[in-house]
């Protein structure tokens, strides 16, 4: 029931953001601005920042199937907000995006108070949707 009422939050934030990017998802763009670097457009680890690195670059595309056939959404959600280092890569190469979306979330201006404001759902909101785009990349 916690993911359902999750879920449903990301619907309801993202769309109006996803008005804004015409044809593309927040997912997408989340994508783009945040993982395109490293895990490249089709998400299979060939970023133009990944030649850089000292351990390869994952590919995202075959999560599901390295997970036995489910599309491993926890340990998804937990790599991206920072709960869960990625053990095989030694120490933390990929950013904690948790803590950037956090401090991104404490910077929404809203509009009735007219101050900033945190807002974990927004938080949230963007981590799922990312998520929803990379389960799309499987192959």
């Amino acid at each position: 029931m916690k993911k359902l009422s999750i879920w449903a939050s990301a619907i309801v934030i993202a769309l109006p953001v996803c008005a804004l990017g015409a044809d593309k998802s927040l997912g997408q763009l989340e994508y783009e601005s945040k993982c395109i670097i490293c895990h490249g457009v089709t998400g299979t680890g060939d970023g133009w920042l990944s030649s850089q690195l000292k351990s390869r670059t994952p590919s995202l595309v075959r999560l599901k199937r390295n997970n036995g056939g489910v599309f491993p959404f926890d340990s998804m959600y937990e790599v991206i907000d920072g709960r869960k280092e990625v053990l095989v890569h030694g120490p933390r190469q990929m950013p904690v995006w948790g803590a950037v979306y956090r401090v991104d979330s404490e910077r929404q201006y809203d509009m009735k108070s007219g101050q900033y404001v945190a807002d974990e759902s927004v938080t949230r909101a963007r981590i799922l949707a990312l998520i929803e785009y990379i389960s799309r990349l499987q192959e």
